[in-house]
């Protein structure tokens, strides 16, 4: 019988060998004898500040009647005030601490005691004391709630001794929704340095809030750690800080990227400026200092590509971490109003972990609203003010592959007058050499989709998002019912995922050019015609008047100039005007009870050949409880004066937080062609699409169980067939220890192939399955991995099997590699061969990717990337469309060997100085090549090979600078 943590234990050996039962009871004497596993200290908390200290050392010597002491102590030179109580039992001290509202408490061991450096009180703290932070109860929608006190300046601001006050707004399925009064004070009054501590008096003057309840996986119970969230106002912008109370040894800080969503602990705010739900912004620290940030529109249409000029910092503590942010309201648009300012705001955290994310308000991730139903804060005296930015830059280029250097310098301007204009330029830009796409090999009459990276074209592009499916995650999410998380390693696919479908696509503007008349027996280098456009200008406007938003862009191509070879062998110098490309956007919304608008979009492309125009009117509609989302829009084109028509309707009714409903319906006619400056999969065709989207946030023994039933059919509108159809099964879910499986099964019914042939007729296909297997280990572990087996059936039945692995692995959180390998064994892959022509092939596929990050600083960055795919196939049978359409038949083939092979290879290593926001310096080396058919190379020689005579080849080095106010 033994006493151990205040609980009593009665254990008896039976029937087992005396050594045995001695060495148990002694080895149980040692753990609980205080003087052998109890030496240290119970610990009330740690804190900067020794005003906090005091606070808590008065509520120990209250609550518990207990002796305390305040302990001075050095963390990684940084002192930290520790309240410590000396007892004999000081891990049964702990427990009661937490049994009494201390939920910092923890145990010390001894030999974590440190030296004590001073207790002594900091002079210029003597009159700041706070009482400890509680969490915020929900307040039902019957109790009487305390008003909120006016915003008041700093010099009239007392000491706070309790948290904030909130006033319940309404409870949407459960979930409350607040307002509060955010005080504002003068920028030298605030005195806020952003270093992630939340240590400057003018924070112990500010209510702090703790409302976090789980919102993934959404169980909607309150968050497990206490966060102390503040918020702060000055006419330089909103001050937002965090206290983010947590045992240390679970913190998980990891660098990345911007915008790189990886698993680390996070926190972050979203923000909608205009306070009525017309969209947001977001902005995330992680622990670590790398940042993320985007927009978002109605309701969870997430866009990451936006990068605002904001700061952002955080802190390791003794009980967990802190982070403090600075969003300057010239980066928002601020429309102007009178007496005091609505803003809708929500507040996130990431506890890795415990693979969970905190939100205030803490709505599910399948909730049916978001933007529209933020909580709300009041601000007085925020007025917005005229805005100058510019950013120049200067680079060059030494471009090896084709034997030029190159110097630009060039600038991009942005001027806000008023908060209702803003006027954004870009002269001689240099949009290139700084980002690489991913490889992708694609060997269909269907082009693939590359999302935009640069920063002009990015900037306001919100209000040219005409409907949803215009943003791929959007698409992605509907599909796979994703949301996001990081939980285990993360894989990327795109099987089977719609494209997006959009009237501006903006990486058409200095793409590849399309209207080139190269001259009769002129043949363009290797390389030639994939090559981007450099650039002349682009400017845009976006404004608002009432309950009208307008936006007019425009951009001019310089010339292009391709090198060529003509009959005999000789250089040719291939040139053509540039294309100019124009945009206008006008739209109507009202927010009330429910949101209506309704907007046109027009497009022009000017070329050498041919004019390219594009209409489009659009329609949406939310209910007033989001439950039902309806966008609409119809699309007239002229190309060449060749007019077509085409139209798309999105249906989605919320029928709880579990279940949702999606209906697409797609009409495009044959002679519809946007693609100039949009993005349009195909025409020809008309089709519906039902998605079933489910969730079930906690089980007995799985988490966050999500999946979506998908049913699709598309009909070619010039003959009636069926072109696409299939009924789609896809799920995840995440298993103990942060392990997530995700499985995928479809059954693929006949159709008929109508694009491959590049117009020469159409050829029915046998029906098919697919199946896919994920198995992804949890992403907070050093090393994280990840495989997966699927298999295809070919069009005429063959399978295609699929084999996946990747690993990631971090020995700190300043490095980081990333290896994937994924390869398949073709059978029965049906090509392309020109004409009528089609070749059935087996052989490997393997395509594998390397990454690797170092941040030698928070803001020097050393990324290396490797992708390459390569293919070696070889011919077992050669088809042919048959005169009327039909299947496939047996065919001579054209040439006396069809095999062939790929290899496209692109690598990139890139050093990176973040300045200051949106100041940067690189330093680029990149490669990239494409051979020709090598069919008696094997497959390493096809990936050594391209190496060898790279198509790009370029050195660049690039510095932007900007100023403003």
């Amino acid at each position: 019988t033994f006493r151990l943590d205040t609980i009593t234990v009665v254990i008896s050996f039976r029937k087992v060998p005396a050594w045995i039962g001695f060495g148990c009871c002694l080895f149980l004497a040692l753990q609980s004898s205080p003087a052998l596993a109890q030496q240290g200290q119970a610990v009330v908390g740690s804190y900067r500040n020794h005003a906090y200290a005091e606070d808590a050392l008065r509520r120990v010597h209250e609550v518990l009647a207990h002796e305390a002491a305040i302990v001075g102590t050095d963390i990684d030179g940084t002192l930290w005030y520790r309240v410590v109580i000396d007892d004999p039992e000081p891990r049964a001290m702990v427990a009661n601490l937490r049994a009494q509202g201390f939920r910092d408490a923890w145990f010390l061991p001894s030999e974590s005691v440190s030296t004590p450096i001073t207790t002594e009180r900091p002079r210029q703290a003597t009159l700041e004391q706070q009482a400890p932070t509680t969490i915020a109860s929900v307040v039902p929608a019957a109790t009487a709630l305390p008003s909120v006190p006016a915003a008041q300046p700093v010099a009239l601001l007392p000491i706070v001794k309790e948290p904030g006050h909130q006033q319940l707004i309404e409870i949407l399925d459960g979930i409350p929704r607040h307002h509060i009064v955010v005080p504002n004070v003068s920028e030298e009054d605030a005195n806020v340095v952003i270093d992630g501590y939340v240590d400057e008096a003018v924070w112990r003057r500010v209510p702090d809030y703790d409302n976090m309840l789980v919102s993934i996986p959404g169980t909607g119970e309150p968050g497990e750690y206490e966060t102390e969230f503040r918020l702060l106002a000055t006419e330089r912008g909103l001050y937002v800080s965090a206290v983010m109370h947590q045992p240390p040894e679970t913190l998980v800080s990891r660098m990345s990227t911007r915008d790189d969503f990886i698993d680390r602990d996070l926190f972050g705010v979203t923000i909608d400026t205009t306070g009525e739900g017309l969209f947001g912004y977001w902005f995330y620290v992680a622990l670590g200092d790398s940042l993320m940030d985007g927009k978002v529109l109605p309701e969870r249409n997430y866009l990451r590509d936006w990068d605002g000029p904001w700061i952002g910092k955080s802190a390791k503590l003794d009980h967990g971490w802190s982070a403090e942010l600075l969003l300057p309201w010239s980066m928002m648009n601020l429309p102007k109003v009178d007496g005091s300012r609505t803003v809708g705001f929500a507040v996130q955290r990431q506890v890795s972990h415990a693979n969970q994310r905190y939100q205030w308000p803490g709505y599910p991730y399948s909730s049916a609203r978001f933007v529209t139903a933020l909580n709300t804060m009041e601000i007085e005296g925020v007025e917005p003010r005229q805005q100058f930015s510019i950013i120049p830059y200067a680079s060059t280029t030494l471009d090896e592959a084709r034997g030029e250097d190159e110097v630009r310098i060039g600038a991009d301007i942005s001027w806000k007058p008023s908060p209702k204009l803003e006027i954004t330029a870009s002269v001689l830009p240099d949009f290139g050499a700084v980002e690489a796409d991913d490889v992708v090999l694609n060997l269909t009459a269907f082009e693939t989709f590359f999302p935009e990276k640069r920063l002009f074209f990015l900037e306001g592009n919100e209000l040219f998002n005409s409907t949803p499916r215009s943003n791929m995650m959007y698409s992605m999410r509907t599909i796979t019912n994703d949301n996001f998380a990081t939980t285990s390693r993360v894989i990327r696919r795109s099987d089977f995922f719609p494209a997006p479908i959009s009237l501006m696509n903006t990486r058409r503007i200095g793409g590849t050019a399309n209207q080139v008349n190269v001259p009769l027996g002129v043949t363009p280098d290797r390389g030639e015609r994939d090559l981007p456009t450099e650039l002349l200008g682009a400017v845009k406007l976006i404004g608002a008047a009432g309950d009208f938003r307008y936006g007019v862009f425009s951009a001019i191509e310089d010339d292009v100039e391709w090198f060529g070879t003509d009959g005999l062998n000789r250089a040719v110098d291939i040139e053509a005007e540039g294309r100019d490309f124009t945009a206008a956007r006008l739209i109507y919304e009202h927010v009330g009870t429910s949101r209506r608008a309704i907007g046109y979009f027009g497009t022009l492309v000017s070329g050498p050949l041919y004019d390219a125009v594009v209409h489009g009117i659009d329609g949406h509609y939310t209910s007033g409880d989001g439950r039902l989302i309806t966008d609409l829009q119809w699309i007239s084109s002229d190309v060449d004066h060749v007019r077509g028509n085409g139209a798309l309707l999105d249906l989605k009714v919320s029928q709880s937080p579990r279940i949702q409903h999606k209906l697409d319906l797609d009409y495009f006619d044959e002679k519809v062609d946007i693609n100039d400056f949009g993005f349009l999969r195909r025409n020809d065709y008309a089709g519906a699409q039902y998605a079933l989207l489910y969730n079930n946030p906690k089980s007995k023994r799985f988490e966050d169980i999500r999946g979506t039933v998908v049913l699709r059919q598309e009909y070619n509108i010039s003959k009636g067939r069926v072109v696409d159809s299939g009924i789609y099964w896809r799920n995840s879910m995440v298993l103990p220890g942060r392990n997530t499986v995700k499985t995928a099964l479809a059954y693929l019914p006949e159709r008929w192939e109508d694009r491959d042939s590049r117009g020469n007729g159409s050829y029915r296909t046998h029906d098919r399955w697919w199946a896919d297997l994920q198995v992804a280990t949890d992403a907070g572990k050093k090393l994280a991995y990840s495989a997966s087996i699927g298999g295809l059936q070919e069009n005429l039945g063959g399978w295609t099997y699929q084999l996946a692995a990747g690993v990631t692995y971090r020995p700190s959180d300043r490095l980081a590699f990333d290896f994937d390998l994924r390869y398949k064994r073709r059978d029965g892959w049906i090509v392309y061969q020109g004409g009528r022509n089609f070749g059935s092939y087996h052989g490997p596929d393997w395509q594998p990717a390397l990454k690797m990050d170092w941040f030698i600083a928070p803001s020097h960055q050393l990324r290396v990337t490797l992708q390459w795919a390569g293919v070696r196939a070889e011919e077992q049978g050669f088809w042919a469309i048959p005169v009327g359409d039909g299947d496939l038949v047996p065919a001579a083939p054209t040439l006396p060997d069809h095999d062939f092979t790929v290899s496209i290879l692109t690598a990139q290593v890139r050093y990176r100085w973040e300045i200051a926001p949106l100041t940067d310096f690189y330093l680029v080396y990149n490669l990239g090549n494409t051979l020709a058919n090598r069919f008696d190379s094997s497959i390493d020689d096809l990936f050594q090979d391209g190496f060898d005579d790279p198509i790009v080849e370029s050195f660049v080095a690039k510095l932007r600078y900007r100023f403003g106010n």
